[in-house]
């Protein structure tokens, strides 16, 4: 590697590093749906359901915005497929598990990549996870993590969460 090249990666490396902690982040605590178990145990090989993260709550002073949620462990037979961020126009979102297909009038879609969320306030607007099924499930969904940008600074911070999956008798 060049040099000059190497200088390059020196800063952006370094860029990185100061523009995003490895946790680090202290100003979201969980609201609705942290710190409890969810299960749902009919689903089906094949088939695929979407999963509500904790809603979040932004404990600080100062407001901030939602890049990303993610799952962190996932367990063996399942799958994420795909995220998406709902709006139930009222309040938070209730946690659970929703099969793919079925009507949700209560959850809108909510347009855009981020979100914005007040200081000291809880955001209306909730990640889901698609999970796939893939297989006998060996554990639970854990570990929420979710990616905000405050003032200029970009941190990652986990939120506790925990959805049990399990095969069983379809729901008519």
């Amino acid at each position: 590697m060049s040099r000059r090249l190497f200088a390059v990666f020196l800063a952006l490396s370094a860029a990185a590093l100061t523009s995003c902690s490895d946790g680090g982040g202290t100003a979201l605590a969980g609201g609705v749906g942290s710190g409890g178990l969810v299960g749902y145990e009919h689903t089906q090989v094949g088939k695929e359901y979407w999963v509500t993260m904790p809603q979040m709550q932004n404990t600080s002073g100062k407001p901030l915005t939602v890049l990303s949620g993610t799952i962190v462990h996932v367990p063996d037979g399942l799958r994420i497929t795909g995220y998406r961020v709902v709006d139930d126009g009222a309040g938070p979102h209730p946690m659970g598990v929703t099969p793919v297909g079925v009507t949700d009038d209560h959850a809108l879609v909510h347009q855009g990549g981020s979100i914005p969320v007040p200081a000291h306030t809880s955001s209306h607007l909730s990640y889901e996870a698609r999970i796939k099924v893939t297989g006998a499930v060996h554990g639970d969904l854990t570990d929420c993590r979710y990616e905000y940008r405050q003032g200029s600074t970009t941190y990652r911070q986990d939120i506790g969460c925990d959805t049990r999956i399990r095969l069983g008798r379809a729901l008519t």
